[in-house]
């Protein structure tokens, strides 16, 4: 059975150059997987949001980087998502092929479904598992990452993972 192998994490401790340079190296794989390279969901290109530019880069390398804990616009870093800033790329192309992840010698199936907001089609790519959810808005043209993160909160995720339950008995008589 073909499975996507997940990257290692990438972990802040391990950077001898404290924030600047695990920065430089988060932003590295974000240029490689996300921003430099073409990539497609459901026969699109997936596109980044650019806009607004920020110490020299873009939005969504802060939105899959930081959290906005206040939900007043100022993003911290969120080293769970930071760690798995390389686990973005390969959720979607899991997801495309409609087949599994393998992280540290197991297999975790994911759980996918769509939301409406707006006159999007949120594409919810989850592995209850390892805890780590992103989310792909379908466009006419293209499709446009969203955002990524991971579970600190049990209750976070028992609330994603009800609306896939929802979204499963909804679409099991269709």
């Amino acid at each position: 059975m073909h499975k996507v192998p997940l990257a290692a994490l990438i972990f802040f401790e391990d950077m001898e150059g404290g924030w600047a340079e695990y920065q430089d190296k988060l932003y590295s794989v974000f240029c490689r997987d996300l921003k430099d390279t073409g990539f497609t969901f459901k026969g699109k290109t997936v596109k980044i949001r650019y806009q607004p530019i920020e110490f020299g880069k873009e939005e969504a390398f802060f939105h899959i980087t930081c959290q906005d804990y206040k939900k007043d616009g100022d993003r911290v870093p969120d080293f769970r998502r930071c760690e798995r800033i390389a686990w973005v790329r390969q959720f979607v192309e899991a997801a495309d092929a409609e087949v599994p992840v393998e992280f540290e010698g197991s297999t975790y199936e994911l759980k996918i479904w769509t939301e409406r907001v707006k006159n999007d089609l949120r594409y919810h790519i989850l592995c209850e598992e390892l805890k780590f959810m992103v989310v792909v808005a379908e466009r006419d043209r293209y499709c446009l990452l969203i955002t990524a993160f991971y579970f600190e909160h049990g209750h976070s995720l028992r609330k994603k993972l009800e609306k896939y339950k929802e979204y499963k008995a909804k679409n099991a008589s269709q």
